[in-house]
């Protein structure tokens, strides 16, 4: 079984670049199709009177049924008034509460002038506290004005728009992913906005946070930290990823001091207000300068977006440190800057979702290479059961075979443990001269008349086959050029030559067998063919231990083993035993005569001609020398006796030669039954004894039974 893992977007890191770009597009075009600047202004000369107070001088041409205005950017002031020389005043507005009719999303302060106001105008503006150095105004017509005013409108809501679906996307991963990181993008973000709607003074127009006015500059500057603040360690967070570096103490501690800094302007001590927008602009440089320089670290070190983030982190800081100088009216300002630093802010943190969405990306990563891991090892413990299972199953069943069908019985436990690991239409073993026979098994038995025909037509490639001794993988046609009906996999068996053998799986259709499943195939069939052989050499192996090597038949202690256990089990049943003694005539003589190569020649074939008499169930075995045995269960004193005579028979008339010569053998025969009460051989064999010496002695080639008076 193979995972297949979701496939990664090709090229994935071309199509997020091409797709931020075009997001920057458009909101470049929707700038650009925005009116910040009239198209028909008036010059204003102004001048300073007093602190807080600039007269304002102008041409006012005739407008008709059209009224000119004046109009500033929104700047932190607690108080903002046109006075005129004739006793005329405007309604006065504060950044920090915003009027009913200014709308939701002022874009600045707007007055309109008297309708009668034309020719030369002098004005003075009176601001009061917060910032007024960026109060530079612009003087068009009143329809000029509210395309101004609707233009800030589009603008500040694409701003706070873009930012909030930021917001609920990092909601929205962090309960995909389970990390808090996320959740700490969303912080941010949200602190992101607050800050921008504060600078914009939207903040103090929504129901439920006017309240927010009450700490006029003191809260802005608070504002400012905080976003700092959450900035410089989500973005250590982002490029460190757990990794120790050096400065992470310095990096810590200004994060901390700039939550510090914002918790005690909070307390909105009067004391502290005109110097929190200081304070407050070095704290925000200094979080901006330790951002990109952790950006450009992490950029070094391979980081996705890492130099994206770091060159859009240092656009963000240089248009806000101009904003801060313009409204100490040290440095020009425009609509456009101000947008642009809000655009900047944006955009960094469009790029820095982006680089924490890759974080999505390991952990899909990990969690693929986890599933695959997980996936092996079960493979793994799938193939050690089977295979443990199998070595089992072959242990117990193989044990006590006969040698001939031990390869049938491996094989057909191989089939059986096997098939259900890797789904097959059929199964073949087949091997030649292996154990010294020819074994073909077939799953399905059904198949075997036309499988069989079908090997022996391939049994020359399949022969080369398995001679080459690699495993492989083969379609099958059921004709020359025709189509495919089937994949066949090949593995061979380790056979001495010149025997071969090979497993032939085929499965229906086109697909082939996987790597994983052919590495089962052969590792099962190791198995198999090392239990089969071992089951094989520890039979010969016993056989060798109980059989005596010059005849083939038990020897002496494998005759004793059995002899004892027939007589312990006739005691239990009652049933009669015989045990006959036989002994070859004057072999001595045979081998001074001939030698000793005749003797043994002479000893297999009496040994054999013996054996020919007896049943399945009776023992024979060469005793010592030119002695032998027979015990017969079931058999009592006079079937004994017949067998005896068959016995006597056979020697007498086997063809035994030697260069030719006939060797005339003959043997001598005591026999004796078991007594009532007898559970151990002893006493027969030794009543069997006396009456063979009592053949001897009544000339030799003949049956003598053990009468009573022997024991």
């Amino acid at each position: 079984m193979e995972l297949n893992a979701t496939r990664s977007m090709p090229g994935h890191g071309w199509v997020l670049a091409a797709c931020l770009v075009l997001l920057m597009g458009l909101f470049a075009a929707l700038v650009s199709t925005t009116q910040l600047h009239p198209d028909e202004t008036r010059e204003v000369a102004m001048t300073p009177v007093a602190d807080g107070v600039v007269r304002m001088s102008f041409e006012l041409p005739t407008a008709g049924d059209r009224r000119w205005a004046l109009w500033f950017p929104r700047e932190p002031v607690d108080r903002l008034q046109l006075v005129g020389p004739d006793g005329w005043h405007s309604e006065p507005l504060d950044f920090f509460k915003v009027g009913d009719d200014e709308g939701i999303l002022p874009a600045g302060f707007a007055f309109l002038l008297p309708r009668d106001a034309q020719g030369p105008t002098v004005l003075e503006a009176h601001a009061e506290g917060g910032l007024h150095g960026g109060l530079r105004p612009v003087l068009a017509l009143s329809p000029d004005i509210r395309r101004i005013e609707r233009s800030g409108v589009a603008l500040g809501g694409a701003v706070y728009g873009g930012l909030l679906t930021l917001a609920a996307l990092a909601l929205a991963l962090a309960y995909a992913s389970r990390d808090r990181l996320f959740i700490g993008f969303f912080c941010f973000v949200v602190a992101l906005v607050l800050l921008l709607q504060a600078m914009n003074g939207h903040l103090y127009g929504l129901p439920g946070v006017r309240l927010l006015g009450l700490w006029r500059l003191q809260g802005l500057s608070a504002l400012t930290l905080v976003h700092a603040a959450a900035t410089l360690w989500l973005v250590e967070a982002y490029a460190m990823r757990g990794r120790a570096y050096r400065h992470a103490r310095l990096v810590r501690g200004i994060g901390i001091a700039l939550v510090a800094l914002a918790a005690l302007f909070l307390l909105n001590l009067p004391w502290l207000a005109q110097a929190s927008q200081a304070v407050s602009a070095v704290g925000w440089t200094m979080a901006g300068i330790a951002v990109i320089g952790l950006l450009v670290d992490a950029a070094r070190r391979g980081v996705p977006l890492g130099w994206a983030l770091a060159g859009s982190a240092a656009v963000s800081v240089l248009a806000g440190v101009w904003v801060a100088l313009s409204r100490h009216g040290l440095l020009p300002e425009g609509p456009l800057l101000h947008y642009g630093y809000q655009g900047a802010a944006v955009a960094f943190a469009l790029l820095l979702a982006l680089a924490l969405t890759q974080r999505i990306g390991d952990y899909r990563e990990a969690r693929d290479r986890d599933r695959l891991a997980r996936l092996d090892t079960e493979r793994k413990m799938r193939r050690e059961a089977a295979r443990a299972d199998l070595s089992t199953a072959l242990q117990t069943q193989l044990n006590g075979l006969d040698p001939g069908e031990i390869p049938w019985q491996g094989f057909r436990l191989l089939m059986d443990h096997l098939l259900p690991l890797v789904p097959t239409e059929s199964c073949i073993a087949v091997l030649r001269g292996y154990q010294g026979r020819d074994h073909l098994l077939v799953e399905p038995a059904s198949a075997l008349p036309s499988i069989e025909h079908e090997i022996n037509r391939r049994g020359l490639i399949l022969r080369r086959q398995a001679t080459a001794g690699l495993a492989l993988q083969q379609p099958v046609h059921p004709s020359a050029g025709g189509p495919v009906v089937a994949m066949e996999a090949l593995v061979p068996f380790q056979v001495r030559a010149p025997g071969w053998g090979v497993l032939l799986l085929r499965r229906a259709g086109g697909d082939g067998f996987t790597t994983d499943e052919m590495s089962v195939i052969g590792e099962l069939a190791r198995v198999v063919q090392l239990h089969v052989d071992q089951a094989a050499a520890a039979v010969k192996l016993r056989r060798s231990a109980e059989m005596d090597a010059l005849t083939g038949t038990m020897n002496r202690r494998t005759i004793d083993v059995w002899i004892e256990r027939t007589f312990a089990e006739a005691e239990r049943s009652g049933r009669p035993v015989s045990v006959l003694f036989i002994d070859l005539d004057h072999f001595k003589s045979v081998n001074d005569r001939f030698g000793h190569a005749c003797g043994d020649d002479c000893l297999r074939e009496v040994s054999s001609a013996l054996r020919g008499v007896l049943s399945e169930a009776d023992m024979f075995g060469r005793y010592g020398g030119e002695e032998f045995i027979a015990v017969l269960p079931g058999r009592d004193g006079a079937e004994a006796r017949a067998v005896g005579e068959r016995m006597r028979t056979a020697v007498e008339n086997a063809e035994v030669r030697h260069e030719g010569q006939r060797v005339r053998l003959t043997v001598s025969i005591g026999i004796a039954t078991r007594l009532r009460g007898e559970d151990a051989p002893a006493a027969a064999i030794a009543r069997a004894d006396k009456a063979l010496y009592a053949a001897k002695r009544q000339g030799r080639n003949c049956v003598q039974v053990a009468p009573a008076v022997f024991s």
